[in-house]
């Protein structure tokens, strides 16, 4: 019984079909390009160029008066927006997962509950790579390494959790519901302009601020800043709240998939 809550049996019993099924992902992503696995790299380093010429030089965007003394409103930015892509690939890729992988869906014996898994580590590591093109980019523009960098994985770790349990429970409901693709490209852009991706959470009302908070984005956006350009993480406190939230919510999506898988057949 408890294997139908234990979400991390998956990895541990198929690690090495998780890690050769992700490499596999990553390369067939690149596959015939001149540059290859370096579009990984060069992708989000050409996007953050732009966003320091548009919003630094040329709109000279302000972010507040923290912020604004230690970084530019292009690096703020980028910060979030990384975390975004992060979501949206999995989101995006999650509600046809199933549909995209008929043939192993109707092999009775291969394991269905790896392929969030596969998901979850490929986006994760482009995420990883425009991490470090942000730290790299922030060290040209004159910031200082802090140690508080270090904790940059542990603040993004519960997100991790919930695309996980998203990836689980998007891939179960997108093989019944087929307008969840449609809708999926509306609600990630809902949550990138209702968190605070694109502005500061100390110029939003207060009253407003709880609601915030309950957007997915906002905490793990706030931690990963707070780690990576401001040199402390005040929210650890919800952070704790949102890693127990993620994993009960994991949990269940997880339960979810194991219960209606071998109906995925019959379906599709």
């Amino acid at each position: 019984m408890l294997t139908n809550y234990n979400f991390l049996s998956p990895l541990l019993q198929h690690k090495g079909l998780i890690w050769t099924m992700a490499k596999r992902d990553l390369a067939m992503r690149y596959k015939g390009s001149v540059m290859g696995m370096l579009w990984t790299f060069f992708n989000p380093l050409l996007m953050l160029a732009i966003y320091t010429f548009v919003f630094q030089y040329v709109f000279r965007s302000k972010w507040g008066m923290e912020g604004e003394m230690k970084t530019g409103f292009a690096i703020i930015l980028f910060s979030g927006l990384i975390l975004h892509m992060w979501l949206t690939e999995v989101f995006s890729r999650s509600v046809s997962l199933m549909s995209s992988n008929a043939n192993f869906v109707k092999k009775i014996v291969f394991p269905l509950e790896v392929f969030p898994w596969v998901v979850l580590l490929s986006a994760s590591f482009q995420f990883a790579i425009a991490s470090l093109v942000l730290v790299g980019f922030m060290v040209v523009e004159g910031a200082s390494f802090t140690m508080s960098m270090l904790l940059a994985p542990i603040t993004v770790a519960p997100l991790a959790l919930l695309l996980l349990g998203s990836s689980y429970l998007f891939s179960a409901l997108g093989v019944f519901v087929k307008d969840l693709e449609q809708f999926i490209g509306s609600f990630v852009t809902i949550l990138l302009f209702t968190s605070t991706v694109f502005f500061s959470l100390d110029n939003v009302p207060a009253i407003i601020q709880p609601f915030i908070k309950l957007n997915p984005l906002t905490i793990p956006v706030e931690a990963f800043r707070g780690a990576v350009i401001w040199g402390h993480v005040d929210n650890w406190f919800e952070v704790g709240i949102y890693t127990v939230v993620s994993i009960l919510f994991t949990l269940v999506s997880y339960a979810f998939f194991k219960k209606v898988k071998t109906i995925f057949p019959d379906v599709m």
